[in-house]
C-alpha cells in the first residue's frame, strides 16, 4: 500500500471530518471514475448507470475499510475498481432475475384471480382430497409429507421405515396407486388439468 492509500485508510478509520475529506478524495478521482463508466457502459449499461455504481463502490470501500475487511494487498484504485465491478455484475444478475421472475409469473398465472378462476381451483383440490380418501392413511400421510417437501430420510423416521429406500419406494407405491384410482374413474384425468 503507497502512502497516499495508507492516509485515505487511515483518515477514513479516524471517522469524523478526516473520513468525509478522504471519501471526498476518493469521489474526485477522474480517471477512475472514467474506467468505471466505460466498464458499465460495456456491460449493457449508461453513463447514468456508472456513476450510480461508482457512488456505490466508493460506499463498499468506506464500509469495508471501517469493518477491516480492505487488508491493503492491492491499491485502494484496484480495489475500488473491483467493488464496482461486483456492484454493476451484481445489479445485472439480479435485474435479469426479475425479468425472469416476471415472464414466468404472467405466463403461468393469470393476472387476477377471478371467480371462475378461485372456484376451479377449488373443484380440483375437492378432487383430489376425494381421490386421495380412497388410499389408506399410511399413503396419505406420505404423499402429503413428499407435496410439503420433506426428505425421504424425514418421511421414513416419521413413518417408522426402515430407511430413505424404504420411503422412496413407499411415496412411489403410493403415487402409483393414486394413479390407478384416477384412471380408473373416466373424466377424472381431465377434472385434474
Amino acid at each position: 500500500m503507497n502512502s497516499t492509500d495508507k492516509k485515505l485508510v487511515e483518515d477514513i478509520l479516524r471517522g469524523g471530518s478526516a473520513r468525509q475529506k478522504a471519501i471526498k478524495e476518493i469521489y474526485l478521482w477522474q480517471d477512475l471514475r472514467g474506467k468505471v463508466i466505460s466498464f458499465v457502459r460495456q456491460n449493457s449499461g449508461n453513463e447514468a448507470d456508472g456513476q450510480d455504481v461508482y457512488q456505490e463502490g466508493i460506499i463498499v470501500l468506506d464500509r469495508n475499510i471501517r469493518e477491516n475487511k480492505y487488508r491493503g494487498d492491492s491499491t485502494l484504485s484496484l480495489y475500488l475498481f473491483a467493488s464496482c465491478r461486483f456492484v454493476w455484475m451484481n445489479q445485472l444478475r439480479k435485474n435479469q432475475r426479475l425479468n425472469l421472475e416476471a415472464d414466468a409469473t404472467a405466463m403461468d398465472s393469470p393476472t387476477e384471480e377471478t371467480p371462475e378462476f378461485t372456484f376451479i381451483a377449488k373443484e380440483k383440490r375437492a378432487i383430489l382430497k376425494q381421490l386421495l380418501s380412497q388410499l389408506g392413511e399410511k399413503c396419505q400421510k406420505i404423499l402429503e409429507m413428499w407435496q410439503l417437501s420433506y426428505s425421504m430420510t424425514e418421511i421414513a423416521t416419521a413413518m417408522n421405515l426402515k430407511n430413505e429406500k424404504m420411503a422412496r419406494k413407499s411415496k412411489y407405491r403410493c403415487q402409483q396407486a393414486l394413479m390407478k384410482i384416477v384412471k380408473s374413474r373416466e373424466g377424472w384425468q381431465d377434472d385434474l388439468r
